[in-house]
């Protein structure tokens, strides 16, 4: 699985490619369901295990739509855009995620992300892997200091090497073309 750094790339180019003013607080969403898979950590760090439930339901496509859709809904009211727009935007901050994760060393059963839950119990990992692992502790209580290795530095530099270059020629492309509005966001 990527670091965080890999996947606030992923939400960075998705908020680049989609919007023509800086909205901070538009990022934030993007950022906050980029991450959101990762949020079963949580659920590990009650039983003092983090990795304990790491790549179960939050990581497929059900559970990024469900709540994409909510945090879709929930956004568009508050700030006057189309829930279309919004719902489309957090959903693909969260397919990023389980996508980005597919495409990453896996060295815990069951490798992969069971995208088609609850429909399916497969687990999948793309045969072709350009992302790191991430080296973490079991232990709850080791578990922060132990991300700070270089091994997860190797695996930031990957992310940093594979999509910065991708954010650059996405702005690039928005700059180039003055930076219009999408058609969709105020439908």
């Amino acid at each position: 699985m990527p670091t965080p750094i890999g996947h606030m790339l992923a939400a960075a180019i998705l908020c680049k490619s989609q919007r023509s003013r800086d909205d901070f607080l538009f990022y934030l969403f993007i950022l906050f369901f980029a991450l959101l898979p990762d949020s079963d950590f949580l659920f590990g760090f009650f039983t003092g295990d983090p990795n304990r439930y790491h790549h179960l339901f939050t990581h497929s496509f059900a559970f990024v739509v469900i709540a994409g859709l909510l945090g879709g809904v929930i956004y568009a009211k508050w700030r006057d855009e189309n829930i279309i727009f919004s719902s489309a935007i957090f959903i693909s901050a969260g397919i990023s995620h389980v996508i980005l994760d597919c495409l990453a060393v896996d060295r815990r059963e069951p490798f992969g992300c069971p995208i088609g839950w609850p429909f399916s119990q497969k687990f999948v990992i793309s045969p072709v892997l350009l992302f790191s692992d991430v080296t973490r502790s079991s232990d709850s209580s080791l578990f922060f200091p132990s991300l700070f290795n270089m091994h997860n530095l190797q695996a930031v530099s990957i992310e940093l090497f594979v999509l910065m270059p991708v954010l650059f020629t996405v702005w690039m492309l928005r700059k180039s073309t003055g930076y219009r509005k999408t058609a969709i966001s105020k439908m």
